[in-house]
């Protein structure tokens, strides 16, 4: 580096890390509430990137501010009062480097490991705060930049012990002890008993079963009618505004185009359209808050994996049972949008008197500094100096309302509002952000295609140089990775066939299948939901044929059922398939997603070893039928592949062909396998399946048939798996857009389907009919 260009780092590195450092919270601030709803791959890596580098940087500028100032008073040897102006000026950074290590409202963990690291954010608490008052000693004391040095550092103090605050209290220890134990609840009717037994008396035990039931028609601030599907409520120009919000199309000029009318929207609904807001939508949101809010006080014990109570089960089923799909699945969002805010911002800080009140003392000391740092004279520092303080300030300032906007717009703000706020101040901001307006999560599944991935039909231009550094899988799953919209057709066939009467039939028969082989009363028996395809096999009188195709290992009936799927609706008309034949595809291609890339959200197995071997198979079928060309191009060479890879280009593979030589592998004799290559032969199970399928719904007449039982295994399949799964597991879910396998889970646990149910009902009340002799 030459002379000129090293001086002029050494002028602009502090400066420019103060810069970077800034920059990073703005992104953060920002882009942190978006992964709430959003999974892109490219904002994952850039809130990753941002969180890793927000702490580094500030600390990295930190310390250049302390060497810089002791090497200055070395040089020097002069007092405080004596250091250079723009010295003090840099100086006057260091509280800022406090607040901004404090972080954003809106991401204090990327993931829940980083709340375990409490302490020694602690630990970094008092060591950067002991560092920032001593720099505060060395150059400001005296100084004209003093006391808005110390109204910075009660700012940054307040954020960062902020951060500390929610980070320990989110930790799974603390997480924990802070849910309080059921109540037990001890009866003193024995002790009476026993009193007027003494005293003569005749006593007759009677007992009175309690029951509690949620009465929201008692309940002035709750909706009475949750029953109505969202149509009924909607108005014309709410409709065709919905409908267009759910047509997917990539047309910039009409993504540009329905932003337009969003603003337009908006600005509608503040001069009081009540087409845009009607009346009884907003009755109806909020009372789905208010359910949302009184049921994850009960749920969230499952997030620290805790047992709950058969009371508690009573209580969510006699609120949900008689619900509209759309309200029902719009309270499970609510209540996993309110566990992300606890666990992975600031929200559990804010929301109380405290929190609130140190929030408003760090909001002042911030605009007092603003306001005194303006009228103070500026004509000793250099520009460059006042300029970064500028932005510094305004940009804290900036943060602050904003944090204040997003935490009026949040749903915890909407629950204390309709609870205890005065009715206009929601009413405001419904205006601005209607309540059934807001994204709380990604809405969507993503998708796996096996035969998609075997066939390559989606190439990069690098793939060939990838493949040869061995890290094109890395690659390659990502880019075959799709997404589809969670369909209300999905939604309404998930809750049906809970709430089924041969759903209840069938875990009836289970119930009293244990209630007989043990000594345990009848209502307390908990019902575990480990089906995966029996319950709608049976009903329909088909457990016999396709029995074998869900008793295997559950990774390997996934296999077998997506390949069998995916065959089947090649089959179907594109133009107007079945909604179920959708819908079962769509499931396929999700649990298979979930096989890939989140095996860890599945029962224990081997996964993707099965995923390899069963991708191995395929794409050996396919070379053999002459679909592909299995050679790689470490065999070929790399610029011969290239050349056949781009002279190929417009040759697009057939899948429709493919999928025709699959149905018409012969499996009319099943082959003799041993126990440990059973998973090399998923290819040929899923062809066996499928064509047992096709032989057992012959005809047009029996095609619906088979689409609803496709469909309802596939479900059954999830709803297994969802179950499966660890609440810690669906934790983590909720920072990468939301799984639609945690919001099936939390409603199965609404339903009293999972194992948490474990703690016996209170005592019943025993009314003792007292009688002098």
């Amino acid at each position: 580096m030459s002379s000129h260009l090293k001086e002029l780092w050494e002028e602009w590195e502090l400066r420019t890390m103060v810069l970077l450092s800034l920059t990073i919270q703005v992104l953060l601030i920002i882009l942190g509430r978006h992964r709430k709803y959003r999974p892109d791959l490219w904002l994952k890596a850039l809130v990753w990137s941002c969180y890793l580098a927000a702490d580094a940087t500030a600390l990295y500028a930190l310390g250049k501010i302390a060497s810089r100032l002791k090497q200055m008073r070395r040089d020097l040897g002069a007092a405080a009062e004596g250091l250079d102006p723009n010295a003090q000026m840099t100086a006057f950074w260091a509280p800022f480097l406090l607040l901004h290590l404090g972080g954003p409202d809106t991401i204090t963990a990327y993931t829940l490991e980083d709340n375990e690291l409490w302490l020694r954010h602690f630990l970094r608490l008092v060591v950067q705060a002991i560092g920032t008052l001593l720099i505060f000693f060395q150059a400001l004391t005296g100084s004209d930049l003093s006391v808005l040095s110390l109204l910075m550092i009660v700012s940054g103090l307040i954020k960062y012990g902020e951060r500390v605050y929610v980070l320990r209290a989110a930790s799974s220890e603390h997480f924990r002890d802070s849910i309080p134990d059921p109540p037990l609840h001890y009866s003193k009717v024995l002790e009476e008993y026993k009193l007027k037994e003494a005293e003569g008396y005749d006593i007759t035990p009677h007992e009175v079963i309690e029951v509690h039931e949620v009465d929201t028609e008692q309940n002035p601030k709750v909706y009475r009618d949750l029953s109505r599907p969202d149509e009924d409520l909607l108005s014309n120009k709410l409709r065709e505004r919905k409908k267009e919000q759910d047509e997917e199309n990539s047309n910039c000029s009409q993504s540009l185009l329905a932003a337009a009318i969003g603003t337009s929207d908006f600005f509608w609904r503040l001069f009081g359209d009540k087409e845009l807001l009607p009346e009884e939508m907003s009755k109806r949101n909020r009372a789905e808050l208010a359910v949302a809010k009184d049921l994850i006080d009960i749920f969230r014990r499952l997030f620290a994996d805790l047992v709950l109570s058969f009371q508690d089960r009573d209580t969510s089923m006699s609120i949900l049972k008689d619900k509209h799909y759309h309200v029902v699945f719009r309270v499970i969002e609510i209540e996993l949008g309110l566990m992300y805010d606890l666990l992975y911002t600031k929200a559990m800080a804010i929301h109380n008197r405290w929190g609130f009140t140190l929030r408003a003392v760090s909001i002042l000391s911030t605009g007092m500094v603003l306001v005194l740092f303006s009228l103070s004279d500026k004509d000793k520092y250099s520009k460059p100096n006042v300029c970064v303080t500028y932005l510094l300030l305004w940009v804290a300032i900036f943060l602050e309302i904003y944090a204040l906007f997003v935490l009026l717009f949040s749903d915890e703000a909407a629950c204390w509002l309709n609870d205890h706020g005065p009715p206009i101040v929601l009413d405001l901001v419904e205006r601005v952000q209607p309540l059934y307006n807001r994204r709380r999560w990604s809405g969507s599944m993503a998708q796996y295609n096996l035969l998609s991935f075997a066939l390559k039909e989606k190439h990069l231009w690098c793939h060939p140089i990838l493949e040869l550094l061995h890290v094109n899988k890395k690659v390659v799953k990502f880019l075959y990775r799709d997404e589809e919209k969670v369909s209300d057709f999905l939604k309404k066939q998930v809750i049906e066939h809970f709430k089924s009467q041969q759903t209840s039939n069938f875990l009836k028969e289970q119930v009293i299948k244990h209630f007989e082989s043990q000594e345990t009363s009848e209502n307390e028996v908990q019902i575990k939901w480990t089906y995966r395809g029996h319950i709608i096999l049976r009903n329909y009188e088909k457990l016999d044929k396709f029995k074998w195709s869900i008793e295997l290992e559950f990774d390997q009936s996934i296999f077998v059922w997506h390949i069998a799927t995916e065959l089947l609706c090649d089959q179907e008309d594109k133009k107007t398939p079945p909604k179920a034949s959708e819908m079962s595809k769509h499931l396929s291609r999700y649990m298979l997603y979930l096989m890939v890339m989140y095996p860890v959200l599945l029962p224990i197995g081997v996964g993707r070893v099965k995923f390899r071997d069963t991708y191995a198979d395929a794409r050996s079928f396919l070379n053999e039928q002459g679909h592909i060309d299995g050679s790689s191009p470490a065999k070929k060479g790399c610029m011969k592949y290239l050349r056949e890879l781009f002279s190929s280009q417009n040759q697009k593979v057939n899948m429709a062909d493919a999928c025709t030589k699959l149905r018409s592998v012969n499996t009319q004799g099943a082959p003799l396998v041993a126990k440990g290559d059973k998973s090399k032969f998923n290819l040929y199970h899923g062809c066996r399946l499928a064509s047992q399928l096709n032989e057992e719904f012959k005809g047009p007449e029996k095609n619906n048939e088979k689409w609803k039982i496709i469909s309802l295994v596939w479900v059954e399949m999830l709803a297994y798996a969802a179950v499966e799964c660890k609440g810690l597991q669906h934790a983590r879910q909720l920072r990468r857009g939301g799984e639609f396998l945690t919001h099936v889970w939390l409603l199965m646990a609404h339903f009293g389907l999972t194992d948490h149910f474990q703690i016996p009902r209170a005592p019943a009340i025993a009314e003792l009919l007292v009688k002098q002799e």
